[in-house]
């Protein structure tokens, strides 16, 4: 058995050659032109299973955009006396602020709050009225987004 074992250990010693190894052949490329898997075009849907929309389906049946998308979107009419829409304030939202309801409005080219009382002066602001002369602001409702003015003596109601 040991006469097995010494020529097994030679034969793992280091060789004269220690420089060169030998190394299988390479793999051959396949040719260019090989078969491809096959593609399937459409799979089939499982038995009760709808298929989704290309897509193409998808984007077709988007509408197409405004014809002017810079153009100003479309106001409602204020709610009241149609001469309220022709008027030149515009009720941009409400807010409640310290205990005390608040109307945003633009008029002309300012805008800011306005409060209840005459011509919508917020006390304590130190901000210069908003609202002609003529103005008062009867009431604002926060929850419902209604702004009510009085207008030399008419009475204007504006929604959100």
């Amino acid at each position: 058995m040991a006469l097995m074992v010494i020529p097994g250990l030679a034969a793992c010693g280091s060789s004269s050659d220690s420089g060169t190894i030998s190394l299988p052949p390479a793999a051959s490329k396949p040719p260019a032109s090989a078969p491809k898997a096959p593609m399937i075009p459409n799979p089939q849907p499982a038995a009760g299973f709808t298929p989704l929309p290309t897509p193409q389906q998808v984007v077709a049946a988007l509408p197409t955009g405004r014809i002017d998308p810079f153009a100003p979107l479309p106001q409602p009419a204020a709610a009241g006396a149609p001469a309220a829409a022709a008027s030149p304030l515009r009720f941009t939202g409400v807010i409640r602020t310290a205990g005390q309801a608040q109307a945003l409005v633009q008029v002309g080219d300012q805008s800011g709050a306005v409060c209840v009382g005459r011509r919508g002066v917020c006390s304590g602001s130190g901000l210069p009225a908003l609202l002609p002369a003529d103005w008062s602001v009867t009431s604002i409702d926060v929850a419902s987004g209604r702004l009510v003015l009085n207008q030399a003596g008419q009475r204007r109601v504006f929604t959100l």
